[in-house]
């Protein structure tokens, strides 16, 4: 039976281990060893969003396992526009072994995995960013060891990598707190569900509207755009509303000593975080935007089956 990674949910048993995986390819990788694992197989994804990242990340990880990587632009396909999600996924599930796929709608993301006769990944949609998510934590893991009992202070808005990020924190039994202005916190489905894995890992999950009192005594603080795409249109209402949120060095000091700095890029600077704070000592962000090749890597050998 086909797996598919449309959730970090879909990891509970297995985020652990893909974090270790994840280690052991990146080492590989730095040793110049060649990993054939998806030989003579294609992975086609679909961009309905842009990303630097995603694209980067994906189509050098699937060539460097020993497969080959089709890019789809957001103007070839029009999922449920110009082509039903159904027959998407059944004409490209007798071309290719593996889709990945960034998309506007959770809805078409699930839509497509049902019915596609391959595994699918979940390169972003609106609910959740899974894949971003394995790469925070095995970045996290690198500098900070064990993450029970640490934790994670997330500073703006409640969106998708804040889901993956709860879940995944839950998963693992690290603490996360989200600081978001009211109105603007994470869907409570999702709070919910990190707070069910947490009954059973020990996990503390919490969500303030204090950017201050969320970042005390934090291991991480992370931060992200204040208009995602798709919220272009108030654009000005929502930097007035975020500005409060900025991670600046007067905030960033609230943390822990040698807390590290995150963002999942790409950053504005000067609205959500400081190149003081970007451009420290302490900030992580460049070894974690690396991460999405080794995480993405482990991801896609234990969905296959490979490893």
């Amino acid at each position: 039976m086909k797996k598919d990674l449309i959730s970090v949910l879909d990891l509970e048993k297995d985020l652990e281990d893909i974090i270790k995986l994840a280690r052991t390819m990146k080492g590989e990788t730095k040793d110049g060893l060649e990993m054939e694992l998806f030989k003579g197989e294609t992975l086609v994804m679909i961009f309905e969003k842009p990303s630097l990242r995603t694209r980067v990340s994906f189509e050098i990880g699937f060539t460097q396992l020993g497969g080959s990587a089709l890019y789809i632009s957001p103007n070839e396909i029009s999922i449920g526009k110009r082509e039903s999600v159904h027959d998407v996924a059944k004409v490209l599930s007798r071309f290719a072994d593996m889709i990945m796929y960034r998309a506007f709608d959770s809805g078409n993301m699930r839509e497509l995995a049902e019915h596609a006769d391959v595994p699918v990944i979940n390169g972003l949609d609106d609910r959740e960013h899974p894949c971003q998510a394995v790469a925070d934590l095995l970045t996290m893991t690198e500098h900070l060891g064990d993450l029970k009992g640490k934790k994670l202070a997330w500073v703006g808005d409640g969106n998708n990598v804040l889901h993956s990020l709860l879940l995944g924190g839950a998963i693992l039994g690290m603490n996360v707190t989200a600081s978001c202005p009211e109105g603007y916190g994470p869907d409570r489905e999702i709070v919910a569900e990190a707070k069910r894995i947490s009954d059973g890992t020990g996990a503390v999950i919490d969500i303030v509207t204090d950017p201050k009192e969320g970042v005390a005594e934090a291991n991480v603080v992370y931060a992200d755009t204040f208009v995602s795409m798709g919220d272009e249109s108030s654009k000005e209402e929502r930097l007035k509303i975020f500005s409060p949120y900025q991670v600046n060095m007067e905030l960033f000091s609230k943390a822990k000593s040698d807390a590290i700095f995150m963002h999942c890029l790409p950053a504005h600077r000067g609205e959500e975080v400081t190149d003081e704070v970007m451009d420290c000592s302490r900030s992580v962000v460049f070894d974690q935007a690396e991460n999405r090749l080794h995480g993405q890597k482990a991801v896609m050998a234990r969905i296959a089956g490979k490893r």
